[in-house]
C-alpha cells in the first residue's frame, strides 16, 4: 500500500458493505443518537471528550483536543491519492476535496485502538476499543462508569462530517504487549443501491483481505499518520487521532444564532473565528470539570487543548469568573466524599454547603450550594459560565459521580435570587448510583428523564424534590401561613440568607459546610419570634478598607402594640465559630423606628423600617434579627 523508501501515499483498497439483516446506515445512526437541543458541535465536543476520559490509562493525566485549520494543497493531494476519485464514484462521495478545513481530533495517555481489528470473539474483559469505535455502531455499557454509555463518539465524528468520512490513527498496545500504530479510513452515510445492489453506506479503506479491510499496521501506518496528522506520538504515548474530512462548518451545525450568523456566505476567516468562539464555549459548559483541579491538585484531570489556524485558544481566563464558582462546588463534594480535611471556599471567601441528598435513608448523591455577593464581584458580560449572564446556561449542574461529566444545567428552582445574594449549586451522584442515573439518560446523555418509569424515573424524581427543598431551606426565606397574602420571614432563614452578605479576608479560608454541620445548626433553639417581614438588603457604599455599609428593610406585621427588634451580627471566622461584633463597632442607624438600646429599636407595628450597619472589612458575617413585645413575650 505504502511505498516506504520514497514515503509517499498509495491508494488504499476499499470495502463499500452490502445489506444484510440487521444492517444500519448513517439515518439509522444519527437516529440512534436521540433528539437533543445540542448543537452537532456540542455533541461532537462531549460525545468524543467523553470517550476519551473513559479511555484513559490508568494513573494518567490524558489529554484531549481539537484542532481546526486549512487543508493545504499537499494534503488535499494526498487525501486524493489516499481515496482515489475511482472509489469516489458512488453517492457516498466521501471526498470531494472541497472544504478548506479540516477538524483533528485526538486524545493520548488512553488506551488507542487495541484488541483484535477483526470481530472475532473477544473473551472476557480482553480490550476490543477497535471492534467497537471501528466495525460496530454502538456498545453499550451499563455500569454507569463511563460518560457515555453507548458509544457514540464515532456516530457524532461521522455526522459532523459534510462527506461522512474520518479517518484514524492509532498507538495501542498489541496483543503482545508492543507498542502499535494503526491506521484505517471509515465513511458511515446513507445507504443506496448500486447497478441493482444495495450497500449500508458504511465504508471502509485499509488492507483488503477477502470481504474484510484490516488496518495499516506499524511502519507504514505510523508514516501515513505523520504526512496527515499534526499532532504525533512522543516516547510511549498511547491514544487515538481522527480526521474529519470537510467538516460541517454551517451555522445550523455549529450552533450559531442565525440573527448573528449574517445574510452573507462567510469567508473563512469568520468561519474560523466562530467555530473557535463555539468551540471554546462547548468545552467551558460540557467540559468544565475536567478544566479544573482539585484542591490539593495543581494540574486539571485532563489536559484539554483547542487550536484553531494555528493558534491556541485560552480556555480559561486568569479572571476565573463563574468556572471559580462551580469548582468550588464540585471541590466541596469531593472533599466530603473522601473525608478530607481540605478547607473549600469561593474565590470570595465564602463557605460552601454541601448536603446529602437521601432517599429510603440511602444517600443518592451530594449537592452543593455555592453564594456570591454581586456587589463585590460583578459578573462579567462575557462570561459563558455565569448563569446570570448566559441565558443557555441554568442555575444547578447535574453530574454522574465517577464520570464528572457534566449531563445538564437545570431550572429546578423557578424563584429569582435574592438582592444582594446570588447563588449556584452543583449535584453530583453518588458512584453507587452512577447507573442508576445512566440509564435515566437519552443516547445524546443529555438529560436524566423523571418519566423514563421504573426505578430510574423514581429516583430522578425523588432527586429533584430533594434538591429542590434543600435549596429552598438554604437560600430562601421561609414563608409564613400566619394570614393569607402575608410571606413574612422565619429569623433562622434570614440569618442563613445573611450569613454571605459579607466575604471573609482573602487570607482566611471559610470552613466546608457538611450536611452534620448544618443539621446541628438546625436543631439548635429555634428562633423566638415570627412576625418579622424581611426586605432585600441594599448596599448604600464600600469603604476604601473593603468595609461596607449595608441597609435591610424589615417590617413588624400583625403586631398591636410596639415591638422591641433586637439585630445582632457576628463574624463567620475558622471552624465555622462565631465572634459577636459590639453594636458601638457597627454604627447603627434605625430609619422608622426609635433607638432604645445599643443594639435595639422600638418598632410600631406594619410600617416600614430600615437599619442601616457598616460590616467588618472582606468578611463573612451572619446577621440576626428579632422581635418581642415590649413587656419580653414574643
Amino acid at each position: 500500500m505504502i511505498n516506504a523508501k520514497a514515503s509517499t501515499i498509495q491508494p488504499l483498497d476499499w470495502f463499500p458493505k452490502r445489506f444484510t439483516p440487521g444492517d444500519m446506515d448513517a439515518t439509522g445512526g444519527e437516529r440512534l443518537l436521540g433528539r437533543t437541543e445540542l448543537s452537532p458541535l456540542e455533541v461532537l465536543v462531549r460525545e468524543t471528550a467523553q470517550n476519551s476520559w473513559d479511555a484513559r490509562v490508568k494513573d494518567s493525566r490524558p489529554a484531549f483536543g481539537v484542532n481546526l485549520r486549512r487543508a493545504d494543497f499537499r494534503l488535499r493531494a494526498e487525501l486524493g491519492r489516499l481515496l482515489p476519485v475511482a472509489q469516489r464514484s458512488t453517492p457516498i462521495g466521501p471526498l470531494a476535496l472541497s472544504s478548506p478545513f479540516i477538524l483533528e481530533i485526538f486524545d493520548r495517555g488512553t488506551s488507542g485502538l487495541d484488541g483484535p481489528v477483526t470481530l472475532r470473539p473477544v473473551p472476557g474483559g480482553a480490550p476490543r476499543n477497535f471492534q467497537d469505535l471501528i466495525l460496530k455502531v454502538g456498545v453499550p455499557r451499563d455500569d454507569g462508569k463511563g460518560g457515555g454509555t453507548y458509544g457514540f463518539g464515532k456516530t457524532a465524528s461521522y455526522a459532523f462530517s459534510s462527506r461522512g468520512t474520518v479517518l484514524f490513527w492509532s498507538r495501542c498496545r498489541n496483543e503482545t504487549g508492543e507498542l502499535e500504530h494503526r491506521f484505517i479510513a471509515s465513511a458511515f452515510r446513507d445507504s443506496y443501491i448500486e447497478r441493482g445492489v444495495q450497500f449500508t453506506g458504511r465504508h471502509w479503506w485499509g488492507l483488503r483481505e477477502d470481504e474484510t479491510i484490516l488496518p495499516i499496521i506499524g511502519r507504514d501506518a505510523r508514516l501515513l499518520g505523520q504526512q496527515l496528522f499534526e499532532r504525533g506520538f512522543n516516547d510511549d504515548e498511547t491514544g487515538t487521532s481522527m480526521l474529519i474530512i470537510e467538516p460541517d462548518l454551517s451555522p445550523e451545525s455549529i450552533g450559531l444564532d442565525a440573527s448573528e450568523s449574517g445574510t452573507h456566505p462567510p469567508d473563512t476567516a469568520d468561519t474560523a473565528f466562530e467555530f473557535a468562539s463555539l468551540t471554546r464555549a462547548a468545552i467551558r459548559q460540557h467540559l468544565w470539570p475536567k478544566l479544573i483541579p482539585r484542591s490539593d491538585e495543581k494540574l486539571s484531570p485532563m489536559g484539554i487543548t483547542l487550536q484553531v489556524s494555528g493558534v491556541d485558544v485560552s480556555l480559561v481566563d486568569d479572571a476565573q469568573g463563574a468556572i471559580g464558582l462551580w469548582a468550588a462546588g464540585l471541590n466541596a463534594i469531593r472533599a466530603v466524599r473522601q473525608n478530607s480535611d481540605t478547607v473549600v471556599s469561593t474565590p470570595q471567601g465564602l463557605p460552601v454547603l454541601v448536603l446529602p441528598v437521601t432517599r429510603y435513608r440511602q444517600t443518592l448523591g451530594h449537592l452543593a450550594v455555592v453564594r456570591r455577593v454581586p456587589a463585590l464581584e460583578p459578573p462579567r458580560e462575557d462570561d459563558d459560565l455565569d448563569p446570570s449572564v448566559n441565558p443557555k446556561l441554568s442555575r444547578i449542574a447535574l453530574m454522574r459521580g465517577q464520570a464528572e461529566l457534566v449531563v445538564s444545567t437545570v431550572s429546578w428552582i423557578e424563584q429569582s435570587p435574592l438582592d444582594g445574594l446570588d447563588w449556584l449549586a452543583v449535584y453530583k451522584s453518588a458512584d453507587d448510583w452512577d447507573a442508576v442515573y445512566a440509564r435515566a439518560e437519552p443516547p445524546a446523555h443529555d438529560a436524566w428523564i423523571a418519566n423514563s418509569g421504573g426505578e430510574e424515573g423514581l429516583v430522578v424524581k425523588a432527586t429533584r424534590n430533594k434538591v429542590i427543598s434543600a435549596i429552598r431551606e438554604s437560600l430562601y426565606p421561609e414563608p409564613d401561613n400566619s394570614e393569607a397574602g402575608q410571606q413574612p420571614v422565619h429569623t433562622g432563614s434570614l440569618s442563613r440568607r445573611f450569613a454571605s452578605m459579607l466575604p471573609s479576608r482573602p487570607e482566611t479560608k471559610a470552613k466546608l459546610i457538611s450536611a452534620s454541620d448544618g443539621a446541628r445548626r438546625r436543631r439548635g433553639k429555634p428562633p423566638r419570634s415570627r412576625h418579622l417581614e424581611v426586605g432585600p438588603s441594599h448596599l448604600l457604599a464600600t469603604f476604601e478598607d473593603g468595609s461596607q455599609r449595608q441597609s435591610i428593610e424589615f417590617s413588624v406585621v400583625n403586631s398591636e402594640t410596639i415591638a422591641v427588634v433586637t439585630i445582632a451580627v457576628s463574624v463567620i471566622g475558622e471552624e465555622g465559630v462565631h465572634e459577636p461584633l459590639l453594636p458601638s463597632d457597627l454604627d447603627l442607624s434605625w430609619h422608622g423606628a426609635e433607638k432604645s438600646g445599643p443594639a435595639q429599636a422600638l418598632v410600631a407595628g406594619d410600617r416600614p423600617v430600615s437599619v442601616e450597619f457598616t460590616g467588618t472589612a472582606r468578611r463573612a458575617l451572619r446577621i440576626d434579627l428579632s422581635a418581642e413585645g415590649q413587656d419580653g413575650g414574643p
